[in-house]
C-alpha cells in the first residue's frame, strides 16, 4: 500500500478548488465560478506545459490542437492525433497523408 508510486502533478479539480479557496471572498462574489474556472483553465495548462508552444491544426473536417516544442514535433503529434480520430470513426487514412494547416 505505501509503496505505490504517488502521482506527480496534481488533479485539475484539486488544483482549481485550492485556488478558489484560497480567493477572498470579494473576489469569489465578483466572478461566476464558470468564468474563474474557464481563466483558471487556461493558466493551468499554460503553466503545465511551459516549456510547449499550443498549435491548432487543420486536418480535413477535424480541428486537432496540440501542445509541442516546435512545428515539427506539433505536426507528428497531429497526425498521430488525426490517425486516432480516424480509426475511431471508422475513416480511411488518406493515402497522400494527412495535410496539415496551421491555424492561427
Amino acid at each position: 500500500m505505501l509503496d505505490h508510486e504517488q502521482p506527480k502533478t496534481v488533479a485539475f479539480e484539486v488544483a482549481f478548488n485550492d485556488w478558489w479557496r484560497s480567493q477572498p471572498s470579494s473576489f469569489r462574489n465578483s466572478v461566476t465560478p464558470s468564468a474563474a474556472r474557464a481563466c483558471f483553465r487556461a493558466g493551468y495548462s499554460a503553466g503545465n506545459n511551459a516549456t510547449e508552444r499550443r498549435l491548432v491544426f487543420r486536418v480535413g473536417r477535424m480541428r486537432i490542437t496540440v501542445w509541442a516544442i516546435g512545428p515539427t514535433a506539433a505536426k507528428a503529434k497531429a497526425e498521430m492525433e488525426a490517425d486516432l480520430r480516424a480509426a475511431r470513426e471508422g475513416w480511411p487514412k488518406p493515402k497522400a497523408g494527412w495535410q496539415l494547416q496551421e491555424e492561427r
